[in-house]
């Protein structure tokens, strides 16, 4: 028969690696919230807008005045620039190897494309955004998770989701005959990934099985 007195301590081990485990949770997900280190504004109007960004693009020189194009950068690059800006903001962030980086929550607003960026959730794809800049398989698929559960909690239509280029047309001040906002670029397939993350997905019945 075992001790009282080590049934007890038994017990309290067990209750005390209940509690870490809690707490190492609660660390977990405060880890990933302080990560983003980014509050937006609360928002007033509904969710009813995803905008799909690229980190690259067009923009005019601070020093020559001329039009450049800004390479896609890296995805602590762009987040450490991001977040260091209160103009600027973003929900997400997906690097090329499908890593996924969420900054200001959802339901608050992140300043990401005029006139828009209260109804809307950004994500920024890293990508040079020029047409030629490939997107890998691995961050389309990230993409269209993402784009996914969005839809599912937020009640989003395929007309919902768009590029930043379907909604900024304004031109560079440095040269008019550029746009200012192409991204994320013609090498996105946006029909495609509009089409994935549209298309039926299997349910599971009841004995497990996979079904329509």
């Amino acid at each position: 028969m075992t001790h009282p007195t080590v049934s007890r301590a038994v017990r309290n081990i067990g209750r005390i690696s209940a509690v870490i485990g809690l707490v190492a949770a609660a660390l977990a997900v405060t880890a990933n919230d302080a990560e983003a280190r980014r509050t937006g504004h609360p928002r007033t109007q509904a969710i009813d807008m995803v905008v799909i960004h690229s980190t690259g693009g067009p923009t005019c020189d601070a020093v020559t005045g001329k039009p450049v194009w800004v390479k896609a950068g890296t995805l602590a690059e762009n987040m450490k620039r991001i977040e260091a800006d209160p103009k600027l903001g973003i929900h997400y962030m997906i690097d090329r190897d499908g890593t996924v980086r969420a900054s200001v929550p959802e339901d608050q607003v992140a300043n990401h494309v005029f006139h828009y960026s209260g109804q809307s959730i950004a994500i920024e794809l890293i990508n040079d955004g020029d047409g030629l800049d490939p997107f890998p398989k691995a961050q389309l698929t990230s993409l269209v998770k993402l784009l996914r559960d969005i839809k599912q909690r937020r009640g989003i239509t395929r007309d919902g989701i768009k590029r930043h280029s379907d909604l900024d047309h304004a031109r560079l001040s440095c040269d008019r005959t550029q746009r200012r906002k192409v991204d994320p670029g013609a090498a996105f397939p946006y029909r495609s990934v509009l089409d994935r993350v549209f298309q039926p997905q299997p349910t599971k019945t009841s004995n497990g099985v996979s079904g329509k």
